[in-house]
């Protein structure tokens, strides 16, 4: 590699100045740029990156990370996010399609009050549905928690350490 010459190199560092981004929302937006870790350098598939940048823009645009923690945390915010909207749509498709089963029942046989309430299988799926839902909703609301902890610290608030209880309850 060759040296250049004092003129050159500061020619070089006008003309950096030139470039670049220069709004925040292009700054926000070049974040995502080139990344090497996180959750869209992982194994997620076209549809998951398609759902989840747009969430992650309008959460880091929100919630402002400041640094690669905190970004992380912004993206398992909107990765659990997407989690949840995934629950609610698949509990309104399932309910929605053993609606329309109870019904072709009762147009075949006899008429009556909707069973599909009452199956055993019903209730299995209703319950796994709520339990992932929960499990969704506490885990984002953790993880928001920690990232306002984190911010007030850096801010340089005194913060104690988080105290968390995970109860399970399981009928016998």
């Amino acid at each position: 590699m060759g040296w250049i010459s004092s003129k050159q190199l500061e020619a070089n560092r006008r003309n950096a100045g030139k470039a670049g981004v220069k709004t925040e929302e292009g700054k926000r937006r070049s974040r995502l740029n080139a990344r090497k870790h996180g959750i869209f350098a992982s194994a997620l598939t076209e549809r998951d990156e398609k759902e989840l940048r747009p969430l992650y823009e309008e959460f880091a645009a929100d919630l402002e990370p400041r640094n690669t923690v905190e970004e992380a945390i912004v993206e398992k915010l909107a990765l659990t996010y997407l989690r949840l909207q995934r629950c609610a749509r698949a509990e309104a498709e399932y309910h929605r399609e053993t609606w329309y089963a109870d019904q072709k029942r009762l147009q075949q046989e006899r008429p009556g009050p909707p069973t599909y309430f009452r199956s055993a299988s019903f209730r299995k799926v209703a319950e796994l549905i709520r339990r992932y839902d929960t499990s969704l909703t506490n885990q984002f609301f953790r993880l928001l928690h920690e990232l306002e902890r984190m911010k007030r610290m850096s801010g340089g608030d005194r913060v104690p350490a988080p105290v968390t209880a995970d109860v399970s309850v399981s009928g016998g």
